[in-house]
């Protein structure tokens, strides 16, 4: 590559981290600012907690401002996924320092926390415990209330992603921002144009956590509550500001459902969110993900039901309403809780594992390979197995909603499914291999898939206790199934190629 060329991508590389940095501040300043105007006064801690939120964030916004002054240009499709991918490797890492030095836990800990907060996975390990790596791990009811502002914003922002916030508010002309929305795992757009299509997103994003805020507020919690919940339910993150999750309101089915249907909306495509906004509701109910979606939801209720009702290990320990509850909550990949699953039967956590690597919609924040991927899948194999049958003049109607599935379609639909089944099978053996002699195979097997789907709900072995190469595996997890795994793949072999072009 010429000198030239290198100094180019390089600044082009800086001016696009400027901009991501800015918006990376979002949820550390949000945090500060409001943590200094309501919290600051109830003692010394809260209002050094809020400072620190504050002064980095400001940190962040002038880093950002000098380096997006770079005289950058366009990207290339690799420049793009190897700042998106370093961009969600990087920014935990700081978001850690941080933490750790606020709450005074162990550095792993803190950026397991952190990644669970960015990726929307929502596995804290705030549990109130002694860690691995020493030092005592507070539970989330024992922090400052501007941590857990800060962690309930971490969530917003990852959920509907960095870049998309940096697309929507920040890209000038000039920007090669479908790259990066590209690379962040965005291929739908609301509107023609890229930009107007991440505000557009933004907008109905924003409108949606209104919504929800007031909808769970009426339910009974507070209004803090209320809003954070809110935030990390439209994100399918599942962060809450109790160390019970929702189980802190107990019984209290007004704010289980209330949650659950903020989650679920969370778990649907932007553009049935969009078109709901539109009171497009004809075009909802023709959505071919709405429908799939909205059934799996019913079936995750009543097969949650169904195993509480003949298995006496869960009729013993748990409600009915906690069972459909934890079930609905995990298929939503919310994570969202009202009971530990640490006494539940093994096939209980199976069914809730299965359905979580499911997931929801592709351009959603949820989690898991996704029901249009899952779709493509079943209807290739439909139409393969069909075409043995035919003649050879056989033209197969490869339609999903009445949306012919394309060769790339289909080719990246698989690409993603083989993907995640060879990142869970090489992380599950992995943990099982070296961990099962302290924790359950099933319960092992939960938790890998509860980081790689970015479900949230735990059995109690995503833990302070945890041994370090456990939480690295859990980390790991989360941060491949956040991007869903092929940007990692295109940026290992970008840095490759970049390396082979120098020598």
């Amino acid at each position: 590559m010429p000198v030239r060329r290198r100094r180019q991508t390089l600044f082009t590389a800086l001016q696009y981290l400027g901009l991501i940095l800015m918006v990376t501040s979002l949820p550390f300043t949000a945090s500060g600012l409001v943590g200094l105007l309501l919290w600051s006064g109830r003692s010394m801690a809260e209002f050094r907690v809020a400072s620190e939120l504050l002064a980095s964030g400001v940190v962040l916004v002038l880093v950002g401002l000098l380096l997006s002054r770079a005289p950058g240009g366009l990207l290339g499709k690799g420049d793009a996924v190897f700042i998106t991918v370093a961009t969600w490797l990087s920014v935990p890492l700081f978001s850690a320092a941080l933490m750790s030095e606020i709450l005074d836990i162990p550095y792993v800990d803190a950026l397991l926390e952190t990644v669970a907060g960015w990726t929307t996975t929502g596995l804290s390990i705030l549990t109130g415990a002694e860690s691995s790596s020493g030092g005592y791990v507070p539970s989330v009811d024992e922090i400052p209330e501007s941590v857990k502002l800060w962690r309930s914003m971490l969530q917003w922002v990852g959920g509907v992603g960095i870049v998309v916030f940096t697309v929507a508010f920040l890209a000038r002309p000039g920007i090669s921002a479908a790259a990066l929305y590209i690379a962040e795992g965005r291929f739908e757009r609301l509107e023609a144009s890229l930009k107007a299509s991440a505000i557009r997103m933004t907008l109905v994003y924003m409108v949606y956590t209104l919504l929800g805020a007031l909808i769970i507020y009426l339910s009974g919690m507070s209004l803090s509550d209320a809003i954070q919940h809110s935030m990390t339910a439209i994100s399918t993150a599942g962060f809450s500001t109790h160390a019970d999750s929702v189980g802190f309101y107990k019984g209290d089915y007004a704010v289980y459902a209330s949650t659950l249907l903020v989650s679920f909306l969370g778990a649907l495509s932007f553009v049935d969110l969009d078109n709901i906004m539109r009171l497009r509701l004809g075009r909802v109910l023709r959505s071919v993900e709405f429908r799939v979606i909205a059934g799996l939801t019913a079936l995750s209720a009543a097969a949650a039901a169904a195993v509480w009702y003949i298995d006496p290990v869960m009729r013993s320990s748990y409600t009915l309403a906690d069972t459909i509850y934890n079930s609905v909550s995990g298929y939503i990949t919310v994570g969202f809780s009202t009971a530990s699953l640490e006494g539940a039967s093994d096939s209980y956590k199976l069914l809730i594992a299965a359905l979580g690597l499911i997931g929801g919609s592709a351009f959603s924040t949820a989690g898991g390979i996704k029901v249009l991927r899952l779709a493509i899948a079943l209807k290739t194999l439909d139409v393969e197995t069909t075409r043995i049958l035919k003649p050879s003049s056989y033209v197969p109607k490869n339609l999903i909603g009445g949306r012919r599935l394309t060769e790339d379609m289909v080719k990246r639909s698989l690409a993603v499914i083989i993907a995640f089944a060879t990142v869970e099978i090489l992380l599950g053996l992995t943990a099982v291999a070296l961990y099962s002699d302290i924790y359950p195979t099933v319960d092992i097997i939960f938790d890998v898939t509860s980081a790689l789907a970015n479900i949230g709900l735990s059995t109690g072995v995503t833990s302070p206790e945890a041994p370090t190469g456990l939480k690295v595996i859990l980390i790991a997890g989360m941060l491949l199934g956040r991007l869903e795994i092929l940007p990692y793949i295109v940026a290992a072999k970008y840095l490759v190629e970049s390396v082979r072009a120098r020598t």
